[in-house]
């Protein structure tokens, strides 16, 4: 049987994919269009992205708690707070190598003065933040796939 913390990071874990693909598709019509996007039309797509994923999350642990009280009110053991902290220490990473190489991507750029030529130097010339946004998503996913791993390598 499946524990609550495991049905959670599950409904996490599909939360972030689904986001993350409304957030890929609209970053890629940002890339498509080039230069004519603007800040606010960035800042939009962030903004909307965090209350979706804040509401989903809300809404869906609600009803799993709901559904599963008596699993829900458990303390964390030893076992779990060892999964916890190993998925905590590969997300860190994640982050940490996503973090630098963007700032060090930010920094080329600004170096060598790049211009758009084709997709893959538009990618590279995208607004800061929709990376780092990417950067957090991608770490958030390893964590909690890595947490998933632990548990399922158990059963």
């Amino acid at each position: 049987m499946i524990s609550f913390r495991e049905k959670s990071l599950w409904v996490s874990l599909l939360i972030s994919l689904v986001i993350a693909s409304v957030y890929g598709d609209n970053i890629l019509a940002f890339l498509a269009a080039g230069e004519a996007v603007s800040g606010q039309d960035i800042s939009g797509l962030i903004f909307r992205v965090v209350i979706a994923f804040i509401v989903l999350e809300v809404v869906l642990h609600i009803a799993l708690a709901m559904k599963e009280q008596e699993g829900s009110g458990l303390p964390e053991d030893e076992r779990e707070r060892n999964y916890r902290l190993l998925a905590n220490n590969v997300g860190y990473w994640v982050l940490s190598i996503g973090v630098i190489a963007c700032i060090s991507q930010q920094m080329i750029n600004s170096s060598f003065g790049f211009e758009v030529q084709n997709e893959y130097t538009n990618l590279a010339l995208a607004p800061f933040e929709l990376k780092l946004v990417v950067i957090f998503w991608l770490s958030e996913v390893a964590r909690f796939a890595t947490e998933l791993y632990y548990y399922r390598q158990e059963s």
